[in-house]
């Protein structure tokens, strides 16, 4: 069941607060407005995230662009949210701000996964492998991402079936613990990539379940 306030939400985005349309020329005469779903516990920042991965992914398998720079935009996010879940699996030493999977009995007052450290443990290993640390190499997501670095102009593959395999098995177990009947948005589906599938910086030169050719497409895929 949806959030009761979900239509809110849905309509904010489809005709966002403050935005007027002239009378004469139709067009719109303020600047765009949007806002994310409200989270009315921590439980749905991490849904949040949850959900938004997956939605990113499916768009990505897809691939139904209208042009290019959709597709980064759709890796861009796949990418933040990736690195913000494994964050929040694998962090040694979160601070008192950071939403963890070892406070969320503390934080939402719920039993956490009964493999607890197993989850942490294989979370470590994903932040290690994805957000490696200059003395290990660098080429950490955020490197390529959330900041203006040297290492933008460096080829990078980010192999997303993969990375998706690896991932999804940590969230469901988090989701079982997490996934209220009141959800802000529907749950997204786990998806599924049945052959390999990878973005880069270079140009993608996989094949992904639906049989697209990425490569013979010479699509771009700059982070």
């Amino acid at each position: 069941m949806r959030h009761p306030e979900f239509e809110t939400w849905s309509e904010r985005l489809s005709h966002p607060p403050g935005i007027m349309k002239s009378s004469t020329t139709g067009r719109e005469t303020m600047p765009l407005t949007y806002s994310r779903p409200d989270k009315f516990d921590h439980a749905d920042t991490i849904l949040y995230e949850i959900d938004l991965l997956r939605f990113a992914t499916t768009r990505l398998v897809e691939s139904n662009w209208r042009e290019p720079r959709d597709a980064w935009v759709y890796l861009e996010s796949f990418l933040v949210h990736y690195r913000n879940l494994i964050e929040f699996l694998g962090k040694e030493k979160p601070t008192k701000t950071d939403v963890h999977v070892t406070t969320l009995r503390e934080l939402l007052k719920v039993m956490p996964p009964a493999k607890l450290k197993e989850i942490h443990a294989k979370g470590k290993q994903l932040l290690k492998e994805y957000e490696p640390k200059d003395a290990q190499g660098g080429g950490r997501i955020s490197q390529y991402l959330q900041h203006c670095t040297t290492r933008r102009i460096e080829p990078k593959d980010w192999p997303l079936a993969v990375m998706t395999k690896q991932i999804e098995p940590l969230l469901a177990e988090i989701e079982k613990h997490l996934r209220p009947g009141n959800a802000i948005l529907n749950a997204v589906p786990a998806v599924e990539i049945m052959t390999l599938f990878s973005a880069s910086t270079a140009t993608a030169t996989s094949t992904t379940a639906a049989a697209l050719d990425i490569e013979a497409s010479s699509k771009k895929w700059p982070v």
